[in-house]
């Protein structure tokens, strides 16, 4: 590792400022400049919104429904916005971002099958309720 370098004094305090390399490289450490990655807006909530649909699915399918609705419509937003510039974006987060879409979709696949089940489980139930009761 080398040493840290005296870049110049501090105007105010006449204090030398010390950078490492790897400090004023790393665009992670350097959130105020131009090149620092930025995360895609709502990929950690597309993620989260997307696995609890997946949990949800079986409430009667109606959470699980309104979730991947909604981390649907998040998804698609933030794509958007990845594709307009994807290079201030962090790879990582574009792939949560698919990845909430893809546990969104899947939780609505459950919700729409529960929901279905649901529905012939209520025809049962009613037609033998009422060949009972015509008895």
């Amino acid at each position: 590792m080398t040493p840290p370098e005296i870049n110049n004094l501090d105007p105010q305090d006449g204090i030398p400022k010390f950078e490492t390399p790897s400090s004023t490289n790393n665009p992670i450490i350097n959130q105020g400049y131009p090149n620092a990655y930025q995360t895609v807006p709502n990929s950690i909530g597309v993620l989260v919104l997307g696995i609890l649909s997946i949990c949800f699915c079986w409430c009667y399918g109606i959470v699980s429904i309104i979730l991947g609705i909604v981390a649907l419509v998040l998804a698609s937003s933030g794509e958007k916005i990845y594709q307009a510039n994807p290079q201030i974006y962090t790879l990582a987060s574009y792939k949560n971002l698919k990845a909430g879409k893809t546990c969104a979709i899947i939780g609505l696949s459950l919700a729409g099958l529960a929901l279905l089940c649901l529905i012939a489980y209520v025809i049962i139930v009613g037609s033998l309720a009422m060949n009972f009761l015509n008895y």
